[in-house]
């Protein structure tokens, strides 16, 4: 690891205020320091400690995290990293280091979602951008048991994306249900289609009750959708055209949730 150079004046402002009060948050600050000098076990002791004191603080989980990291303690910095987005679940860091971590173990579905995350929260990410394109396509043979495959239709006029079911439901497996109920809201929020993914995400709350993965997700679609009611009208309109492929895409999902709620009453 490759020393960096921090001013010792704000390490010993942090070191006051933690000798004042053990329970203070600024231990994250003060450990990430420690770290960037290198002092990998002095930064872990306090970083350990803050956490014990402050466990629901996603900055000081995200701080231990990169301390193992820094450890070459995989396990351990991807348990901080799940700890923190369940704490902060728009917290971009955590999400971007948790795809890395991920990566590194050898888990590209995981890698995949933590990513597709960050392009959620931050969507002109360049770095999340690059992962998803080529963890979709490294990953894309895996997905056997996924209920959707995306494919290109020829038009006269224009492309449609569109969704179209490869597999008959199995619902024998919880994990497998939750599993498709994130991926079909996955792909509304990629096409910024944050009521249909609000309503799948609520009924599957009521169907499995209030799990974190879900409650994750439907907190950051509620979340979105006051972002963007709260941004001011634009004078632009769209063309005919791109309102009719918008027309056209919602027709096609919304049959597709109806056939997939049609068939699961007789499975």
């Amino acid at each position: 690891m490759v020393m960096q150079e921090v001013q010792p004046e704000l390490i010993e402002k942090y070191q006051i205020l933690l000798q004042k009060d053990p329970k203070s948050q600024v231990f994250a600050p003060l450990t990430e320091a420690y770290r960037k000098m290198g002092l990998l076990e002095e930064a872990f002791r306090i970083a350990v400690r803050g956490v014990q004191f402050n466990p629901a603080f996603s900055g000081g989980r995200i701080a231990l995290a990169k301390v193992f990291l820094d450890r070459d303690n995989l396990p351990g910095a991807i348990t901080e990293l799940e700890k923190a987005v369940d704490l902060s679940p728009d917290n971009i860091l955590a999400h971007s280091l948790l795809g890395e971590c991920y990566l590194k173990v050898k888990q590209p579905k995981e890698a995949l979602r933590s990513y597709k995350m960050v392009l959620f929260l931050a969507p002109t990410n360049e770095k999340a951008q690059k992962a998803v394109r080529k963890l979709e396509s490294l990953t894309a043979d895996e997905y056997e048991e996924d209920l959707f495959e995306m494919r290109q239709l020829g038009d006269a006029h224009m492309q449609k994306e569109v969704m179209t079911p490869i597999k008959p439901i199995n619902r024998g497996s919880a994990a497998s249900e939750l599993e498709r109920v994130i991926s079909l809201s996955d792909a509304y929020i990629v096409r910024n289609d944050l009521d249909h993914a609000r309503k799948v995400l609520e009924q599957a709350v009521q169907d499995m009750g209030a799990l974190p993965e879900l409650v994750k997700r439907l907190k950051l679609v509620n979340q979105r959708n006051l972002d963007n009611e709260s941004e001011p009208a634009s004078d632009e309109r769209p063309p005919n055209r791109t309102r009719a492929a918008l027309d056209d895409k919602i027709s096609l999902l919304e049959g597709l949730l109806k056939r997939v709620q049609n068939f699961s009453q007789f499975t």
